[in-house]
């Protein structure tokens, strides 16, 4: 098959940039997830928090004169610490894993403006043969400079831009930034039906916050439900505190299956925006292969070849964006139900 050199070219411009995880050894998202864990603040923070609330249960444990609902309190404490680590190490993960895809598709658009910038010039040198040859205007010249200069500029724009983004990374996952070599991300989930993550909202802190509130009110309840050391009326409110608790409790439930619901929709929304740009990556790749088969008949220029395969290259990534963002859709329908975000 026949190959033109500009199109090796930009094939190989985007094969390195797109392929750049390869060069050192690659980072996987999983392993940089579990980096950005180890040094997160909130995550820090979190796991001192716990171990208070550890200290402070087993004080009141070992105290023989602890009261019931002191100990139901400080239980609590640590039930509450504990999903406070769990939330704050699975924000750390999301904000690594959004991290490490804008560093990815930083690389696809730098790797695409600079295979525009070669068409630029070789378009540009093209029409300066033609102006010579009398053929294109010097209008025609000016005009084929300046979209190289623009195509230039571009470039410098992605380069600035991926370099934002890998410090980002960096910062957030504890590495150099010049050391960071990332290998492409998995796949996005199956998202499931609705009710396959409503199952897991009692697990929600601010449900388990509610739930914790509902017994609370029962224990008080319990402490002073007793006609011959309390009178009628503490007994009367503490009964209004658990019916209270129990009603924010229902509200709180019905508040988060909303919330949860919504999330889930914006992931269907991201689903089909996958299934879109699969179809536009398929029909660039067709387009690709009409295109060769022509430019081998000499029907067609290289530089108009180069130009379907950069702009099929554009539509892959599209695809990788559109794929990221679903992932990112089902992280944040995650973080939902956990009551994270």
């Amino acid at each position: 098959m026949r190959r033109h050199p500009l199109a090796l070219v930009l094939n190989l411009t985007l094969a390195c940039a797109l392929g750049l995880a390869h060069a050192q050894a690659p980072l996987d998202l999983g392993r940089a997830a579990t980096q950005a864990v180890d040094v997160a603040a909130g995550v820090q923070s979190a796991r001192l928090d716990l171990a208070t609330a550890e200290r402070d249960l087993a004080r009141a444990t070992a105290d023989p004169t602890t009261l019931r609902v002191a100990r139901l309190q400080a239980d609590h404490a640590v039930a509450r610490a504990t999903t406070a680590l769990r939330n704050a190490e699975a924000s750390a993960r999301d904000g690594a894993a959004s991290a490490y895809t804008a560093a990815l598709e930083a690389d696809d658009q730098l790797a695409l403006a600079e295979a525009a910038l070669a068409i630029a010039a070789t378009a540009r040198e093209a029409l300066a043969i033609q102006f010579e040859a009398g053929a294109a205007t010097r209008l025609d010249v000016d005009r084929a400079e300046d979209d190289r200069r623009a195509a230039e500029r571009d470039v410098v724009d992605a380069v600035a831009a991926r370099a934002l983004a890998y410090d980002r990374l960096a910062s957030l996952i504890g590495a150099d930034e010049a050391d960071l070599a990332l290998e492409r991300a998995p796949e996005p989930p199956t998202l499931l039906d609705l009710e396959a993550y409503l199952v897991d909202l009692p697990a929600n802190a601010q449900l388990q916050a509610a739930d914790q509130q509902v017994a609370l009110a029962a224990a008080q309840l319990a402490a002073v439900d007793n006609p011959l050391s309390s009178a009628p009326a503490d007994v009367a409110a503490a009964r209004d505190r658990v019916e209270t608790a129990r009603l924010q409790r229902a509200e709180q439930e019905r508040s988060l299956t909303l919330l949860v619901r919504q999330a889930h929709n914006a992931a269907r929304s991201a689903e089909a925006r996958v299934r879109a740009a699969e179809a536009a990556a398929a029909s660039a790749r067709e387009e690709v292969g009409v295109q060769q088969v022509r430019f081998e008949a000499g029907s067609v220029s290289a530089l108009a070849l180069a130009r379907t395969e950069r702009q099929a290259a554009a539509q892959e990534q599209a695809l990788t964006a559109a794929r990221h963002a679903l992932h990112a859709a089902i992280r944040q329908l995650e973080l939902t139900l956990l009551g994270a975000r």
